[in-house]
């Protein structure tokens, strides 16, 4: 449970409080996110995890990093379930933050790094959380708020190497929290969304089931810690890929480029502006798909797509709620057209979509209402930002998307235009 205060059951103020497994799910994957990349950076460690402009992180050198981090984290007090932000302005930074927190049983908070003002207040509220990992230019925000480290600071290094490595390491679990995601819409006073390790790791699965693996890497062109970075991250990791990133955000390739094969993650909106961004018929561009994570997508945007990149597949993931777990997915082939209005999504694996009445109640097939989803691979649990408290129950939450859908006959899900549903259904429910 998060909070902000001491709660009825005595738990401390600002921890998840490790689960117990209630729901009733598949046989958990054996590795948590930390000891997927642990295991890959095991077997490739002078791999390249992270590709930034002109620089790069090694896996063997980011686990042993995080490692480094995780055991001063611990001696700092940071204990299972305690929420840890994390607001680096640098990829390779925010990554070895996350792996420390996640070795470390912790719970990342990931925000962006141009993320300022009154918003740091309440996430900081929501979330509890009494320490951030940070760099240079975004250790100011946190001056009077919270106990920073500053990653990019020699001094910090210094002094973390100068101690053992902790031997309780790693301490998390895959049935245990792994991110904490705070959502930019607060919707009924939900504010943010728990997710554990086996939900990324079932979404991970999913999606080289779908789309392959991402052994070339993943190019993506915003700063840290999006929520469509997270993504995009681990599926590179998943698979021993690296992370490429633009030395200037926004650009239109990587420098050096990536492998030919390389996929390309965006968010909608950014991909919406890059595209527009691009002159002429092609790109040399030569990536082998992209995913967009958030759709529906615009039929624009669609079009605009396969003329910039004719033989380059689109995929559609539909990732309401925290923004990062996927409910359904939408392909996109070059030389098929697609539907007027983005739509004909499926439901994925480990993901129960619902269209329901405003009373809670299915609507039949061909009516519309409003998309609301539960399962294994979503967030088990809403946090709200009134007092911190987590509303799980004994079952997963029914997440409210605050879109509006029907089925179709086919037994596929088409969204309907992008109005919203009223608040007072935009909210996580238990079933």
């Amino acid at each position: 449970m998060v909070a902000q205060q001491t709660l009825s059951d005595g738990s401390r103020a600002g921890h998840v409080e490790p689960r117990a497994d209630r729901r009733r799910l598949p046989q958990p994957l054996p590795l948590t996110l930390d000891g997927l990349f642990t295991s890959t950076a095991g077997k490739f460690p002078m791999a390249r995890a992270v590709q930034e402009g002109q620089h790069h992180l090694f896996y063997g050198e980011a686990e042993n990093r995080a490692v480094q981090l995780a055991s001063a984290l611990v001696r700092g007090g940071v204990q299972l379930g305690d929420p840890v932000i994390v607001h680096c302005a640098d990829h390779r930074q925010a990554v070895v933050a996350q792996l420390a927190v996640l070795k470390a049983g912790g719970v990342c908070v990931p925000l962006p790094s141009a993320l300022r003002g009154a918003r740091l207040d309440r996430i900081t509220e929501i979330s509890g959380a009494r320490v951030v990992l940070c760099s240079t230019v975004t250790r100011p925000v946190w001056s009077y708020r919270l106990m920073s480290w500053v990653l990019d600071d020699p001094a910090t290094w210094s002094t973390i190497a100068a101690e053992r490595p902790d031997r309780s390491l790693p301490r998390s679990g895959h049935t245990e929290a792994a991110y904490l995601l705070v959502s930019d819409a607060d919707r009924q006073g939900v504010s943010g969304y728990l997710t554990d390790h086996r939900a990324w790791q079932q979404t991970l699965a999913a999606r080289i089931r779908r789309v392959g693996g991402a052994h070339d890497g993943v190019i993506v062109h915003h700063p840290p810690v999006r929520t469509t970075t997270l993504p995009a991250m681990w599926w590179a990791f998943a698979c021993g890929g690296t992370l490429h990133v633009p030395s200037r955000y926004g650009g239109a390739t990587c420098s050096p480029a990536p492998k030919r094969n390389a996929a390309a993650v965006f968010g909608l909106d950014e991909y919406a502006r890059l595209l527009q961004s691009l002159s002429g018929a092609s790109h040399p561009d030569s990536r082998r798909l992209t995913v967009l994570i958030g759709g529906p997508c615009p039929r624009t945007v669609i079009d605009r797509h396969f003329e910039v990149l004719p033989r380059a597949p689109l995929w559609v993931e539909f990732a309401p709620a925290d923004g990062a777990m996927p409910w359904t997915i939408q392909e996109f082939s070059p030389g098929k057209p697609g539907p007027e209005y983005p739509g004909a999504s499926r439901p994925l694996p480990g993901v129960h979509v619902q269209v329901v009445a405003p009373d809670g109640s299915p609507v039949p097939t061909g009516q519309t209402g409003e998309v609301r989803a539960t399962g294994s691979s979503l967030p088990y649990a809403g946090i709200r930002s009134a007092d911190g408290a987590c509303l799980a129950g004994d079952t997963a939450p029914l997440l409210a998307s605050g879109r509006l859908g029907r089925w179709r006959h086919d037994g596929t899900l088409e969204f309907c235009d992008p109005s919203t549903v009223p608040s007072s259904a935009a909210r996580p429910r238990n079933p």
